[in-house]
């Protein structure tokens, strides 16, 4: 209490000396509160714009970790500690201690670097950078605020330890003045995001940026052209140079030099890129993917470009890849371009290690480039030529000459300059061991690599002589070849190639004449099997056309199909036999059980004439397969599957779950089809009664059926159940079957069908012959035989066994009945066949 008076004693001689003062007004207790209150609303006023970035520690200490972060931008909840200093609550998020026209900062150590201080202002009412940071400050970080411009004295008062700056969602920002990154000694990073407005930068916005730049990122924004980079440091190699998703148009002539690891100017409306764009520049990693409206290319777009070791032209529309100044390149990335034609020849890559293309077959230019083009090749044996003469005519050694001669005996190899020393080749490259928080870890990294100077003390010839050396070509490049898309022959043996002309002519052939005689007879009976018979014929015939394309491709390419693959896989050609297969073996599968049925419905339901299968509702239910079929082969043209994908034109292409879903279908549709056929054929086969199913050779009528049905079932099931299954089973993804095994399933037992329905459902049938004789007579040919089977097969059944089916469904007939209706059945399977 002696120490610390109590408040009255204290006021006691405030009021003496109040009173014993002359001259000296006293301040009335009211005005002290209105003083008070003026005070505090003038503190609660200048708190919307302070800055949460006070020392933490006293002697310029580091700060502690702390949590101080927006929970809207994917932090922590509570705020920085150190606010605790200016009164705020830590039980308040950062997030809703921001009113919508306010903005508020806050600074913490760099989680990866304890010596960094990193800072962090987001607010809309922020319209400029705060300049009353009081610490020295390494990372500043500007979230979606209003700032609309950024002066060029808006960063210059943390210039002495500013490392890294960086603008993320500032949507109203439209302009950079020039100058702006000037004096900034140890600037490492820039990085700005979601600007949308930012449309343009001038000439000079870099103009005085420190040699200690690494990384300049501007993405996801709205610039229309590239910057103007020109005052970079000329000596210094920057890390990454990244200009992802804006909405640069095109890259004009000499736009572009930089020194850099990394360059990229993907995800952009880029449309071509002019005659030596990167003039002088130094990239070691180039990217220009996802320019989806790249067309089109200047054949010297990269002439000029020094040291490229990658480049990425994934997921464009290039139609032609310009070779010029690709020389130095080891990787090369052309995936997802579907519209690639061409490649440039493995002589305009010298270090080319590894490409990953879109088609295969262009892998096969660089494995077969005599083939590819004969002329480049021509160009460099002759090289070759003349310089293992020169090098032999010269006073060389003996070793260097053997050595020369003994590797010189490989027609497809080519010749390169480079060190013979082995240890010469082990070439150490220039990496960058800094990495900034604000760069795509994911990304990689371009490297250069240093020179090989040969001693300018030896003279030409030989540098030339002790340098040169003969290699083949040893490239890893996807997609590898495969049987289905090969580089030399779409076939690919021989066996095969004469097999499938074999299939060709009997399909053409055989299903012509089954058109040609069903449609010149007026048929004199029930019409409904000829008007099958005429869908099937037609379905087997398109098929035949697929395999004469196909095999007609294999002869024309023959040895070197790769450089015929695009033409043919993405021309019209492919297109059209695509389709014919499809909708040929769709409407085949469907017209054979729709005839299936029909032969149960007359054999198994012979005693009810109701229970047919009229003119009128088959014309409709093949107007239903005719419906289907051109569905299933129009959906690979509009992105379903795709034709393209196959040297044979076949939608085997699983991309996504709509090209699985048709696969399936496909697969489905033909299994249940079979089904339905070999449980018809055998009810239709248990009717005939066991005489007919136990016939010997006193009963070759009844034999001949036996053996045709179990021959149609048969060859139904050879040709589907192996493709349906071995299909099923890889789109499951176990594959039992390689690429080769699957080809010749494809290209033989597929379309066997087409080939066999002619001669199983029509020309070996009696019927089909009378009909061939009857309209051989009327050209004046073979009379006598039409008369002949005109007599024979008069006042008899169109089907073979159906009397004889009915007896044995019907057991209320009489004895007498069965034996005069047996006998009947056995002079009609003696005598005559109709269309099965």
């Amino acid at each position: 209490m002696e120490k610390h008076p109590s408040l009255s004693q204290r006021r006691e001689p405030t009021k003496t000396t109040c009173r014993t003062k002359k001259g000296l007004k006293c301040l009335s207790f009211e005005f002290q509160c209105r003083l008070l209150l003026h005070h505090l609303l003038l503190t609660s006023l200048s708190g919307l714009h302070c800055v949460y970035a006070t020392s933490a520690l006293g002697g310029g200490g580091a700060l502690s970790a702390s949590n101080c972060h927006d929970i809207h931008h994917g932090f922590d909840v509570y705020p920085n500690p150190t606010t605790l200093l200016l009164g705020q609550s830590t039980d308040t998020p950062l997030a809703e201690a921001v009113p919508p026209s306010a903005w508020k900062c806050c600074c913490w150590n760099a989680s990866n670097q304890v010596e960094e201080v990193e800072c962090r202002c987001e607010g809309d009412g922020l319209n400029r950078v705060p300049q009353t940071l009081k610490l020295p400050i390494q990372r500043l970080t500007i979230a979606s605020a209003g700032l609309p411009r950024l002066r060029h004295t808006g960063l210059k008062v943390y210039g002495p330890t500013l490392l890294d700056v960086a603008f993320t969602d500032c949507l109203q920002l439209e302009l950079i003045q020039d100058g702006a990154f000037a004096n900034l000694t140890l600037l490492r990073t820039i990085y700005i995001t979601n600007a949308p407005k930012l449309t343009f930068l001038s000439k000079d916005v870099f103009l005085g940026i420190s040699d200690t730049v690494e990384i300049i990122r501007i993405i996801n924004s709205g610039l229309t052209r590239v910057p103007d980079l020109g005052h970079l440091p000329p000596h210094n190699i920057l890390q990454m140079i990244d200009l992802d998703n804006n909405q640069i148009t095109r890259i004009d002539s000499k736009s572009i030099k930089v020194k850099t690891a990394q360059l990229i100017l993907a995800n952009n409306e880029i449309s071509y890129v002019d005659d030596s764009a990167f003039f002088g520049s130094k990239i070691a990693k180039l990217s220009l993917k996802e320019n989806q409206k790249l067309q089109v290319m200047h054949p010297n777009a990269f002439d000029g470009i020094i040291d490229i070791a990658e480049l990425d032209l994934s997921s464009t529309s290039l139609v032609g890849l310009p070779s010029t100044g690709l020389q130095n390149i080891e990787a090369l990335y052309i995936q997802n371009t579907h519209t690639l034609k061409t490649i440039p020849s493995i002589y305009n890559f010298r270090n080319l290690q590894r490409a990953y293309l879109t088609h295969s077959f262009h892998c096969c230019a660089f494995q077969f480039p005599s083939r590819h083009d004969p002329q480049r090749h021509a160009q460099r044996m002759l090289e070759i030529e003349k310089w293992r003469k020169q090098c032999k005519s010269d006073s060389g050694s003996r070793k260097e000459r053997s050595t020369l001669d003994s590797s010189f005996d490989m027609p497809e190899d080519f010749g390169t300059f480079g060190s013979s020393d082995d240890s010469a080749t082990n070439i150490t490259p220039i990496t960058f061991a800094s990495f900034d928080y604000m760069a795509d870890d994911t990304m990689n990294k371009g490297t250069f690599h240093e020179k090989i100077v040969l001693n300018p003390e030896d003279d030409s010839s030989a540098e030339l002589c002790g340098n040169f050396t003969f290699r083949k070509p040893n490239i890893e490049c996807y997609p590898m070849p495969n049987d289905l898309n090969p580089c030399e022959d779409v076939m690919g043996y021989q066996w095969l190639r004469i097999s499938v002309w074999i299939v060709v002519a009997l399909a053409v052939v055989g299903n012509v004449a089954v058109l040609t005689v069903i449609l010149s007879i007026r048929p004199e009976s029930t019409p409904v099997p000829r008007f099958l018979m005429c869908h099937l014929a037609f379905a087997d015939l398109c098929l035949g056309l697929y395999l004469l394309l196909v095999a007609c491709i294999d002869a024309h390419s023959m040895g070197e199909y790769f450089n015929f693959a695009y033409d043919w896989q993405y021309g019209l050609g492919c297109k059209v036999a695509g389709f014919l297969t499809v909708f040929a073996s769709h409407l085949s599968v469907f017209t054979l059980t729709v005839i299936t049925i029909e032969r149960w419905l007359a054999i198994t339901q012979a005693m009810y004439l109701n229970h047919r299968i009229k003119l009128r509702p088959a014309a409709l239910i093949m107007l239903g397969g005719w419906i289907y079929s051109m569905l299933m082969s129009s959906l690979p043209l509009f992105g379903i599957s795709n034709y393209s994908s196959t040297s044979i034109c076949l939608p085997m292409e699983n991309r996504d779950v709509y090209d699985t879903v048709y696969l399936i279908a496909i697969l489905g549709c033909n299994g249940v089809a079979f089904s339905i056929i070999a449980v018809c054929y055998a009810q239709i086969y248990l009717s005939l009664g066991r005489e007919t199913r136990q016939a010997h050779h006193n009963s070759p009528g009844e034999l001949s059926v036996a053996k045709k049905m179990a021959l149609l079932v048969f060859t139904n099931f050879a040709c589907w159940s192996p493709i349906a299954f071995f299909g099923l089973t890889a789109l499951a993804g176990y594959p039992l079957i390689n690429v080769t095994k699957s080809k010749i399933l494809l290209v033989f037992f597929y379309p066997l069908n087409s080939c066999a329905d002619p001669y199983l459902y029509a020309i070996l049938t009696s019927q089909y012959r009378q009909d061939l004789f009857t309209l051989l007579s009327k050209l004046g040919l073979c009379r006598q035989s039409a008369l002949k089977y005109k007599d024979s097969l008069s006042g008899q059944a169109t089907t073979r066994f159906t009397i004889h089916g009915s007896i044995q469904r019907h057991n209320s007939l009489t004895c007498k009945m069965q034996t005069v209706m047996g006998a009947e059945t056995q002079k009609m399977l003696k005598n005559s066949e109709d269309y099965v």
